[in-house]
């Protein structure tokens, strides 16, 4: 814990730290480039959900949407972040990530100032496609904390940039429906209020934060993105030494296992005088030194032919993408379930916020977690902990989906499963993210797009299982005296499907990832 309050610990080999020093902001590259990468993703996830909270309300009011066009618009909203995330992938190992994550958040700074333009659905539906822009930041976010984070503390530094990030989508909720309340209540007309919201803070915050980025952000430890291959001679040499198991263990570096269950980490901090020993010789390891590279034709086949980048892309479908979908289908939900005098759609809202501020804790929960036991037991620990958090995930939602069914569905019951999906599935987008980074590490890139891409395409498969499952729910009658609803059949389906799609993946090898 107290590594968080100091200077980061480099590994000398590949200039990376493995501590993870959050609170060592002022004169910390390390530090730095974790707090760029989250503000980064934050804006963009809170600009990229912002027509969420006031699509159900004000905006299908002022265009008399009907609810398969609100559908529609949802969809929309995330149809064009599977083709940048795809894009951005590569883009970051030939550029770096820092010019990229910038370069996105411009990009979306320009469909959200034109939202204030919309008249109709056709309108719509085009300006959220192309915010959904926005959503392709994650990738450069993942590869610029990747870039400065050792895979012995990268799951956590991934964990905490991409949880904290996430958390623009539940803080957007009461940001733009309190500042939407405001201009109504200085007596702007509801059709002006939903547009001025776009334009006082999505648009600034993303411009604000490029220039931060581009402008106190470093693209590498060694500097630009062109000197990422710059090792010292010394740095070679301490490589050479350990691939060859001779000599001791450099200060301040950490070495792969080789073999599971992992051998036991040397501290770096412990001194041979408090220990009263000599250092034993390090074990004969394999030395991560990788840089990311260009995607090139060869590279790009090996990676689409490696089963492990397709079960964490899975994953992320699975787990993200159904994140995703929910932030869009739980304020309904909510409303048709309790609404009353007493309780409005603002209120259903507010209480669906409650999934996505989860990731406050949930998603660096999965990240900590997956580094601890890699560091004990080695990368299949990490696999195995994500294929259970991905598991109970859908277990849960058949939960979900059967509770609501049987119409004695509370408010507190409802929130309490959604709380347990939260924690199941960020805790697997915390995990998945922890172990890309393992797999083809010169091209961390390419893998976390199609990774991510992956969990876009799970948004649009759980949205059409919402669309075409909506269910009704209907008061006591003679047929249903006690009143029916099929509401919860489209949870319980989507459940189904998330875990019968995992359990598969536990019979994947991991070959030689380390």
């Amino acid at each position: 814990m107290s590594s968080l309050w100091r200077r980061a610990e480099v590994n000398p080999l590949n200039g990376k730290s493995f501590t993870f020093p959050l609170f060592h902001i002022w004169d910390d590259i390390y530090s730095t480039a974790f707090w760029l990468a989250t503000l980064g993703f934050f804006v963009a996830f809170f600009s990229w959900f912002a027509f969420s909270p006031l699509v159900p309300e004000a905006v299908k009011a002022d265009l008399n949407l009907t609810p398969d066009q609100v559908t529609n618009s949802n969809l929309a909203s995330l149809g064009g972040t599977v083709i940048v995330r795809l894009i951005a992938g590569p883009a970051c190992d030939k550029f770096g990530p820092r010019k990229v994550l910038a370069a996105l958040l411009v990009l979306g700074a320009i469909p959200s100032g034109l939202a204030a333009l919309v008249t109709n659905i056709q309108g719509l539906e085009a300006v959220r496609f192309f915010i959904s822009i926005l959503g392709g930041t994650f990738v450069p976010t993942q590869a610029y904390t990747t870039t400065f984070f050792d895979k012995s503390i990268v799951g956590t530094a991934n964990a905490f940039s991409g949880g904290w990030g996430n958390l623009g989508g539940g803080v957007t909720v009461a940001v733009m429906i309190g500042l939407y309340q405001r201009y109504i209540k200085a007596g702007y007309s509801p059709h002006l209020a939903w547009r001025l919201c776009f334009v006082t803070v999505p648009v600034p915050c993303l411009l604000l934060v490029a220039v931060i980025i581009l402008l106190f952000g470093r693209d590498h430890p060694y500097g630009k993105w062109s000197q990422r291959h710059r090792l010292s001679c010394l740095a070679k040499d301490k490589a050479q030494v350990v691939d060859s198991g001779m000599g001791h263990q450099p200060e301040h570096m950490f070495l792969d296992p080789e073999h599971e269950p992992a051998p036991e980490r040397v501290d770096p901090k412990a001194s041979d005088s408090e220990s009263g020993k000599e250092s034993s010789p390090c074990p004969v390891v394999e030395v991560d030194t990788a840089q990311s590279e260009p995607l090139t034709f060869a590279a790009l086949l090996k990676i689409l032919a490696d089963l492990r980048v397709w079960s964490c892309a899975l994953c992320y479908l699975l787990t993200f993408g159904l994140e995703t979908a929910m932030d869009a289908a739980l304020p309904g939900l909510i409303n048709t379930l309790f609404a009353s005098e007493t309780f409005t759609i603002t209120d259903a809202a507010y209480a669906a916020s409650t999934y996505g501020l989860m990731n406050l804790f949930a998603r660096p929960l999965g990240g900590i977690v997956s580094d601890l036991l890699y560091a004990r037991f080695g990368l299949h620990a990490k696999m195995y902990w994500l294929l259970a958090t991905a598991l109970s995930q859908g277990i849960v939602m058949i939960g979900l989906g059967v509770y609501i069914d049987k119409d004695k569905a509370t408010i507190g019951g409802v929130i309490g499963f959604i709380v347990a999906i939260a924690i199941t599935g960020f805790a697997a987008n915390g995990a998945c993210y922890s172990i890309y980074g393992h797999l083809r590490p010169q091209n961390i890139g390419a893998v976390a797009g199609i990774v991510g891409a992956g969990g876009n395409i799970g948004g649009l498969l759980y949205t059409l299982i919402f669309k075409y499952q909506p269910g009704v729910r209907l008061p006591p009658s003679p047929s249903h005296p006690h009143g029916y609803s099929s509401l919860g059949k489209k949870f319980w389906i989507a459940g189904l499907f998330n875990a019968a799609a995992v359990v598969p993946l536990f019979l994947v090898p991991l070959g030689d990832a380390v």
